[in-house]
């Protein structure tokens, strides 16, 4: 007796259908975020989806460091951002990076510390770098993008100064993300909508909260150090940001904002590189 294989045939090509109908692109959804298709949470993006992406648009766990870290991306012009602050403890090669405590201070030495003295929670402020393990023994660079992927994960890199440029002038572009009469009062955009001490300056960081943080940066208040000791200062006070860029033969270019700043991060300052910063990585 013969058997039909039509059936068969039909619930096989059915199957296959269905398969590839699941293999989309990603798509935005009502909060304005990408979802990537590669569930190991690696950047599955290429510029051409950036390109078409509007200003904070977020990609949630976008990248993940040798540690595991997950950190959502934000797009902002023609870069995808991190969202939070840098929190490894090792290179991306596997090499550890030392936790500094008190009186462990160098420019030569990479360190890591906690913010706070030691007392804040890492898994949201991230933790503080001295700049030379920001840069990992890498060359400096005002490149954009920089090409120093220093102490970030495999496809992104630590941000020159020029994009940081860019990034404070693609904000000011946009009236939406400017806070007064001033096209550099960005820094309520770009801050986070928590942590600050409060402030009684119109348009600052630290006065109405609740309207930080338009631009989905979230740029947080971890402070600094080592200002008496190592990670000691300023949360809830400060955000400073390393770049790779050197201004002299003994400084380096942050970004910086404080509770009371609604221009500073379109300033722009040099401190030694034995100081401790945060650290924000950008997608190559």
């Amino acid at each position: 007796m013969k058997r039909c294989l039509f059936p068969s045939l039909t619930l096989c090509l059915f199957a296959v259908l269905l398969l590839n109908s699941c293999q989309k692109e990603p798509e935005d959804d009502p909060n304005g975020t990408v979802t990537p298709t590669d569930s190991t949470g690696l950047d599955p993006l290429d510029d051409s989806d950036i390109f078409n992406m509007p200003i904070g648009t977020v990609i949630p766990d976008v990248v993940a460091d040798i540690d595991g870290n997950l950190y959502d991306g934000v797009v902002i012009g023609h870069h995808v951002w991190m969202v939070q602050n840098l929190m490894t403890t090792r290179y991306a090669n596997g090499d550890p990076i030392m936790q500094g405590g008190q009186g462990d201070t160098s420019r030569f030495v990479p360190y890591r510390y906690v913010p706070d003295c030691g007392t804040a929670d890492v898994a949201i402020y991230g933790y503080l770098y001295n700049w030379p393990a920001v840069m990992h023994g890498e060359p400096g660079s005002n490149e954009n993008p920089s090409g120093v992927q220093g102490i970030c994960p495999d496809g992104w890199h630590v941000p020159s100064d020029a994009e940081f440029v860019e990034l404070a002038n693609t904000i000011s572009s946009h009236p939406e993300y400017v806070f007064g009469d001033d096209i550099r009062q960005i820094d309520k955009s770009i801050a986070s909508d928590f942590g600050w001490h409060s402030s009684g300056y119109a348009n600052s960081c630290g006065n109405n909260q609740q309207l930080n943080n338009a631009t989905h940066f979230g740029m947080i208040p971890a402070g600094s150090g080592p200002f008496g000791s190592p990670g000691g200062v300023g949360l809830g006070y400060f955000a400073h940001l390393w770049s790779c860029t050197p201004s002299n033969k003994r400084q380096a270019r942050i970004r910086y904002m404080n509770h009371q700043s609604a221009r500073a991060f379109h300033c722009g300052a040099d401190y030694d590189p034995f100081n401790s910063f945060s650290v924000r990585c950008a997608r190559d």
